[in-house]
């Protein structure tokens, strides 16, 4: 049997044991690593070096600044002047709380988002007289983390998925804030549609009764140091910037990893409280999808994929914009199902190559790959994230529904948005 083929069928196991859902997505890619390696894919020097990649590095320096900035009693400041204006009615609290997610999670775990933003949403409900409902405010909050999360290359694992395998082709890569200016346009846009009618969609479709908040959901009182707020946020804004210019060739990872020492060293964050709360399964993840992808290319299966795609379509891969299209509705059907994470590697793998092979920039396809699979709102096993925001009583005509359209209405807006920017032509 040839490597092609058996790197295939390590391929297909791990995505159906992503859709069943049995073993923890965590567990399920390192398998997928593993195997990788001992088929003669990758070696396990390659395989385990991305552990201590850029990508995994950024992750990691993000999460400990992010965590001190919590930790500083900031965000809570920041969560109390939202509370302030339930007054206002709940549609501009939903619009806020959404706009809110959407920019926050650009630079943190969306899931970890989710978990700190769901206690706060419960208990301003519970204090509202029924002014404020959870069923309404939860999976808005949901998907404004998954969109807002494709905005920079710290905001999810999709963006830096792809971007290596930009790197390993040997194409241009993203800069932190590439994908910037089309997760925008999606946040703007969709914030807009829950003005103007999906407000009232919901309300409409939501017609089950509102789940009791218990009271230990609380929101949690982080007591302000002002100086821990002030260091943390002045270490978050440096990182941006460097992030931005990447001086003397510094690389993101290197820039996230100064960032957190500098908080530990400011006796801001306490290294082993830093390491007891770090987000491990979501590293680990990260670090084994890498070593996937680079066994896929390695293999040479991407490139069987992409001549069977060729010949299938004939003339019509050489069009940008049906390329761009092609792989955007791809993974965002797959996503719905499956990990997006192993999912962006595979279909970047295939997507950049056939781009460069028409002598087209591949960074478009690249950003519909990651748009395309990050999009994933319209079941309740899509990702972590939706699946976390089930707990206020959603059912699966509620995801199909109200996740589907918002969903849909990102995508177009993202798939404008790149042929806009990229300039693509039929």
């Amino acid at each position: 049997m040839s490597q092609s083929t058996i790197t295939l069928i390590i391929i297909a196991a791990t995505c159906l044991l992503y859709i069943i859902e049995k073993l923890p997505v965590a567990l399920v890619t390192v398998l997928g690593m593993l195997a990788m390696i001992f088929s003669g894919a990758t070696t396990s020097r390659t395989a385990f070096s991305n552990f201590g990649s850029t990508p995994v590095l950024l992750t990691f320096g993000m999460i400990v600044i992010i965590n001190a900035i919590i930790d500083s009693g900031a965000i809570v400041q920041f969560e109390h002047v939202l509370q302030r204006m339930t007054r206002r009615g709940e549609k501009l609290f939903l619009v806020l709380v959404f706009l809110s997610a959407g920019i926050i999670s650009m630079f943190t775990n969306n899931s970890a988002l989710v978990a700190m933003f769901m206690p706060f949403i419960a208990s301003t409900a519970r204090s509202s007289g029924g002014k404020i409902q959870k069923k309404h405010l939860y999976l808005p909050l949901a998907m404004g983390g998954l969109i807002g999360g494709t905005g920079s290359l710290a905001g999810s694992t999709a963006p830096l998925l792809a971007n290596d395998v930009l790197a390993m082709s040997g194409a241009r890569t993203m800069q932190f804030f590439t994908p910037l200016p089309i997760a925008a346009a999606m946040v703007i846009v969709v914030a807009l549609c829950y003005w103007f009618f999906l407000y009232d969609l919901q309300k409409k479709w939501f017609d089950f009764p509102e789940e009791p908040a218990p009271i230990e959901n609380d929101i949690e009182e982080i007591p302000l140091n002002k100086r821990h707020a002030a260091v943390c946020i002045s270490v978050f804004a440096v990182c941006i910037v460097l992030f931005v210019l990447q001086p003397f060739g510094w690389s993101l990872g290197l820039i996230s990893v100064t960032g957190a020492a500098v908080l530990v060293l400011a006796g801001c964050v306490d290294g082993k409280h830093a390491l007891k709360h770090m987000q491990w399964s979501a590293l680990v993840t990260l670090g084994a999808a890498l070593a996937i992808a680079r066994g896929f290319v390695e293999s040479g299966v991407g490139e069987i994929i992409m001549e069977k795609l060729t010949a299938g379509l004939g003339t019509w891969v050489e069009s940008p914009i049906l390329l761009v299209t092609l792989f955007m509705m791809t993974g965002f059907i797959l996503s719905q199902f499956m990990a997006n994470g192993a999912l962006v590697s595979m279909m970047a793998a295939i997507a950049v190559p056939m781009a460069m092979e028409i002598g087209m920039d591949p960074m478009p396809v690249a950003l519909a790959c990651v748009f395309g699979c990050s999009l994933a709102m319209a079941t309740p096993v899509a990702t972590t994230t939706i699946t976390m925001v089930q707990v206020a009583g959603y059912r699966f005509k509620d995801y199909l529904r109200a996740g589907g359209l918002t969903s849909l209405i990102a995508l177009v807006t993202a798939w404008v948005a790149i042929v806009v920017q990229y300039r693509l032509i039929i």
